[in-house]
């Protein structure tokens, strides 16, 4: 019932075209005759303006946005078109002793018209993916073009107007019929209900226009130009309505994107985590190998290392000191299976700033692994912070023997996660330099103003 009744609603919206008939008969009935009017006409030609800004907009959009921009284009093209061959443009025009015959306006609007009734009807079959047969589809034009042909012949014979009703009755019935399996498929939204209005007002504006230029009444002026300005009303509506669902969209596309760049920091996170546990364990069994009390002090070390991690990889950000803290466990338990221990000095000048957990010690233990700095004689790691303008600079400087910066996407993935933390989190890239020969540096260039948001 809730179909029908839809169904039923929009045929009589269509249907409700005829009331500009019934005044242009009350009008004539009273004696009331059009004359042209300057003002008025005026009025009109801006309001035709204005349609022809929204067209200029549609045809923008339909290039830059998507193909659905494409059918209300040509929507607003005909609506143009249907309103320019209108009675209100003839009776603008007389302004100027304009030669235009009415049979010209006739079958320029009774065309302009049945390109609108389609344009609605295919932009009702488009949002729904209404599938409509070939067969059937050839039929139908041919039908509606054999009695434009016809309606154009009869232009001039008084009886034009039968033709135009028949061409009225069967849009309307196609547009009711598509509206009606759009809703068997789902719920009709307001966009249907804005190209039903739309359908009308072109309904209404073209029986005005057949009842004039075929001489059935006189002309009554200032209908038209209600008519275009109620489009415009829904084109408005239109706009309003896609840039409301747009800011919606969005708000809710930036709520997942966050959602997902959080799930990815944690994933991450989780890489490093049992990437530097298994590592560590293996350091551990090393050093029970060769006594136990280096195992112990080894095992209390990892201990202590994990016990501050654990609250750590549950933040996406903490304190830098926190982090400091953590390089200090790991330096000194890298050390312990060492000869020749590397030193590590902290030139810390500034603190008052956060970092994604554990990735300052990739880096570090970068300088062990690829620049070989226990290799070298009075090897060491240099870990330097300090603040220049509104931003906290970390610098990660060793003295070893250099590698291939090209190579660590590929053989370290504790800095290149450390990296795409970075990235996720502040929305920045650790800078790698190193020569062959002469050590590395790392610079981490941290915004305080990206920082602070990120912690709220």
């Amino acid at each position: 019932m809730k179909k029908r009744a839809i169904t039923f609603v929009l045929l009589g919206l269509i249907l409700a075209g005829f009331p500009g008939i019934a005044v242009q008969f009350i009008l004539s009935s009273l004696g009331v005759v059009s004359t042209p009017n300057l003002a008025i006409g005026s009025a009109y030609i801006v309001a035709i303006g204005l349609l022809f800004i929204i067209l200029i907009v549609e045809v923008v959009s339909a290039f830059l946005i998507d193909d659905s921009t494409f059918h209300t284009a040509l929507l607003a093209a005909c609506l143009l078109g249907l309103y320019i061959c209108s009675t209100d443009m003839q009776l603008f025009l007389s302004n100027f002793n304009n030669q235009i015959p009415n049979s010209i306006f006739g079958i320029t609007s009774e065309l302009f018209f049945l390109l609108t009734a389609g344009c609605c009807c295919f932009y009702i079959k488009y949002l729904y993916s209404i599938a409509v047969k070939r067969k059937t589809l050839i039929t139908i034009l041919t039908i509606v073009i054999a009695l434009f042909i016809a309606y154009s012949l009869m232009i001039n014979s008084g009886y034009s107007y039968i033709i135009h009703f028949i061409l009225l009755a069967i849009v309307s019935i196609i547009f009711c019929l598509l509206l009606h399996k759009a809703e068997t498929k789902r719920n009709i939204g307001l966009t249907s209900y804005l190209t039903a209005a739309i359908f009308y007002f072109s309904v209404g504006t073209q029986n005005v226009n057949v009842m004039s230029f075929g001489d059935i009444l006189p002309p009554v002026l200032g209908l038209s130009l209600i008519y275009v300005a109620l489009s415009f009303i829904m084109f408005i509506i239109v706009y309003l309505v896609f840039s409301i669902r747009t800011d919606s969209k969005a708000a809710k596309s930036n709520e997942y994107k966050l959602q997902a760049e959080s799930f990815e920091t944690k994933a991450l996170s989780q890489q490093i985590k049992p990437h530097f546990i298994f590592n560590s364990l293996e350091t551990v069994r090393a050093l029970y190998h060769e006594n136990v009390a280096s195992g112990d002090k080894a095992m209390n070390l990892l201990s202590d290392l994990l016990r501050g991690s654990i609250n750590s990889f549950d933040s996406d950000l903490i304190p830098f000191e926190t982090e400091l803290d953590n390089i200090f466990n790991y330096a000194e338990f890298k050390n312990l299976k060492r000869q020749s221990k590397t030193e590590v000095i902290f030139n810390i000048d500034y603190t008052d700033f956060y970092v994604p957990p554990f990735s300052i010690q990739p880096f570090v233990e970068n300088a062990l692994k690829y620049s070989d700095v226990d290799k070298v004689e009075n090897g060491s790691i240099i870990i330097s912070s300090y603040k220049k303008d509104n931003f906290a600079i970390v610098e990660i400087v060793d003295n070893g023997k250099g590698f291939d910066v090209s190579k660590i996407s590929n053989n370290s993935h504790g800095i290149k996660n450390a990296c795409g933390r970075f990235s996720l989190a502040l929305g920045i890239l650790p800078e790698i330099k190193s020569t062959i020969g002469s050590g590395t540096r790392v610079t981490i260039k941290i915004d305080l103003n990206k920082e602070k948001e990120a912690k709220k």
